[in-house]
């Protein structure tokens, strides 16, 4: 699913450092620290699942590498805010849509 441990997963989700809803309509959430992203389900019998998990703290795994190339192995490249807000994480199909800072 995503290349980081669950101990990282958690403590994006404890203290990030800025929550954004997406615009997809999806009721995503994305949860940002530092350079690391998580997304998770934002409504419906999946709201708080986590999704996925982007950065350089995780590996690619194999949808970072159906997403941004390279090996699974290597590490996850960085995600900024403005990133999140201009629509530019990287995803299977293009890119994920741009997210509203919520916190």
């Amino acid at each position: 699913m995503h290349g980081f441990s669950d101990e990282r997963v958690l403590e994006i989700l404890k203290s990030p450092d800025a929550v954004y809803h997406s615009t997809a309509g999806s009721g995503r959430l994305i949860f940002r620290q530092g350079e690391d992203i998580v997304v998770s389900e934002g409504g419906g019998a999946g709201a708080g699942n986590v999704i996925t998990a982007y950065g350089p703290s995780g590996i690619r795994g194999d949808s970072g590498v159906r997403a941004l190339g390279g090996l699974p192995t290597d590490p996850g490249g960085p995600i900024t805010h403005a990133d999140v807000v201009e629509g530019r994480i990287p995803a299977k199909n293009g890119y994920m849509a741009p997210g509203v800072q919520i916190r």
